[in-house]
C-alpha cells in the first residue's frame, strides 16, 4: 500500500523530534503517553487535516552521506565528547516521576472527553451556549433544513436568522414555544428569502462547565483500548509513567551532553543542513493548513520572507546544528551504523515493517540513514548511562 507524502513526512519527522534533531522542543508533551496521544489522534482525526494541502517536497537527503552523516565532515574534528558520555550519570531526583505527574497526563486524556454540566433549573441568559431542538414551518408547512435537533447554540447572537436566539433568552430548559423570524432577502435559498417562518423550539439544556469522566477499566476500554492496546486504567497508569521517565531520561542526558561537550567550531554544512530542514518544516506546517508559505511567514510569524526566518530562527538553528554534530561524533566514536540491519530493525520497531523501501524512495537513503543513526545515538546515551553516586 502506497503511504502518501504526507503520513510519510509526519512519520519521519516525528522520528527527527524524538531523535533531538530539528529543534522541535524538549518539553514533556512531546513525549506524552502512547494512551495519551493515541487518544488525542482519536479525538482530533476529523480535524487534523484529512483534506490538507499536500506538504512541498523537499529532498532531505541533500547535504548528508549514504550513512546518514554530513557530507564531507567527520564530526570528531569539531567536537570533543565528555570522557564519561558512554556512563552518563543520572539524576535521581531530575528524573523523577510521582503520581502528580501522572495524573496531569491522565486529566489531559480526560478533558478531550469531557462534557458539558445540563443545566436545567434556571432561564435562558445573554451569550449562554444551549442546547435546542427546533422544527420550522412556513405558512403552515415544514420545509427543508428547517429541522434539527441537539443543536449547540449562542443565546442572543446573530448565529441564525433574524432575532431567533435571541428570543429563546427567558426560556427555561424543557419548554417548548414558538419563535418567529423571517428570512433574509437575499437568503442563499431564493424559495426561503424574504419570508415569515415559525420555529418550534425546545430548550434542552444550558450549558455549564465541562465535567471529566471518572478514569476507571470502563473508560480505558470504551475510549482508550482500540488506539492503545491496554484494558486497564492501572495499565494505562503504569505505560504514562514509563513514558514519562523516558522522556525525562532523554532530557536529562541531552541536557548533559550539550553542558560537557565542547566545540571547536559548528561547520557551515551543519548549520545549512538545519536551516533547509527548519525551513523545510515551516513550508509543511504551512501546506497541512493549506496557506501559501509567505502568507503563513507574514500573518503567523509576522516576516517576509526564507532570509527573514533563518535571521529570526538562528539561536534554534546553531543548537539544533550543535545537537547533529554530538550525534554523529557519538555514532563515530562508538561505531554505531546505520546499515540495512540497523535500518530493518527500526522500521520494524517503529513501523511494523521490515519493507522501508517507500521511504527511501520519498526520503533517500541518507535522509533515512540519519533518522536511524539519530535513533542508535540516542539508545546508546540512555541504555549506558548510570545512576549518580
Amino acid at each position: 500500500m502506497k503511504i502518501t507524502a504526507r503520513i510519510l513526512s509526519l512519520i519521519l519527522a516525528g522520528a527527527l523530534c524524538a531523535g533531538i534533531l530539528t529543534g522541535c522542543g524538549s518539553s514533556e508533551s512531546d513525549g506524552s503517553s502512547s494512551a495519551s496521544s493515541d487518544a488525542s489522534s482519536a479525538a482530533s482525526s476529523s480535524a487534523s487535516g484529512e483534506n490538507a494541502s499536500a506538504p512541498t517536497e523537499t529532498n532531505l537527503s541533500e547535504g548528508l552521506e549514504e550513512n546518514g552523516f554530513l557530507s564531507g565532515i567527520k564530526a570528531l574534528d569539531y567536537v570533543t565528547l565528555p570522557a564519561d558520555y558512554s556512563a552518563i550519570p543520572l539524576d535521581a531526583e531530575k528524573i523523577a516521576v510521582s503520581d502528580e505527574d501522572v495524573q496531569n497526563e491522565i486529566n489531559n486524556i480526560l478533558q478531550q472527553f469531557a462534557t458539558p454540566a445540563q443545566i436545567t433549573d434556571r432561564a435562558v441568559e445573554k451569550d449562554d451556549w444551549v442546547n435546542i431542538d427546533y422544527s420550522g414551518s412556513i405558512d403552515g408547512e415544514k420545509f427543508d433544513g428547517g429541522t434539527a435537533a441537539n443543536q449547540r447554540v449562542l443565546a442572543g447572537s446573530d448565529q441564525f436568522i433574524d432575532d431567533f436566539l435571541t428570543q429563546i433568552i427567558g426560556h427555561k430548559p424543557g419548554e417548548t414555544f414558538d419563535v418567529n423570524a423571517t428570512f433574509p432577502e437575499e437568503y442563499q435559498e431564493p424559495s426561503l428569502a424574504g419570508k415569515d417562518s415559525v420555529f418550534s423550539v425546545k430548550i434542552n439544556y444550558i450549558e455549564g462547565e465541562p465535567v471529566m469522566p471518572e478514569f476507571n477499566d470502563e473508560f480505558v476500554k470504551a475510549n482508550l483500548a482500540e488506539q492503545s492496546g491496554f484494558e486497564t486504567a492501572d495499565a494505562v497508569r503504569e505505560d504514562i509513567r514509563t513514558q514519562l521517565q523516558a522522556v525525562r531520561t532523554t532530557q536529562f542526558v541531552w541536557e548533559y551532553m550539550k553542558n560537557n561537550t565542547q566545540f571547536k567550531e559548528i561547520p557551515q554544512a551543519a548549520i545549512d543542513y538545519q536551516s533547509a530542514s527548519l525551513i523545510n518544516s515551516y513550508k509543511n506546517t504551512a501546506a497541512m493548513y493549506g496557506i501559501p508559505f509567505e502568507d503563513f511567514l507574514k500573518s503567523g510569524m509576522g516576516i517576509e520572507d526564507e532570509a527573514a526566518l533563518i535571521e529570526k530562527m538562528q539561536d534554534q538553528i546553531d543548537d539544533s546544528a550543535k545537537q547533529l554534530l554530538i550525534m554523529q561524533a557519538i555514532a563515530e566514536d562508538a561505531d554505531l551504523h546505520a546499515d540495512d540491519d540497523a535500518i530493518k530493525e527500526y522500521f520494524k520497531k517503529n513501523m511494523g515493517t521490515e519493507d522501508y523501501s517507500q521511504y527511501v524512495e520519498h526520503f533517500g537513503r541518507p535522509y533515512v540513514s540519519l533518522v536511524v543513526m539519530s535513533e542508535l545515538s540516542n539508545s546508546y546515551l540512555i541504555d549506558n548511562a548510570v545512576e549518580a553516586k
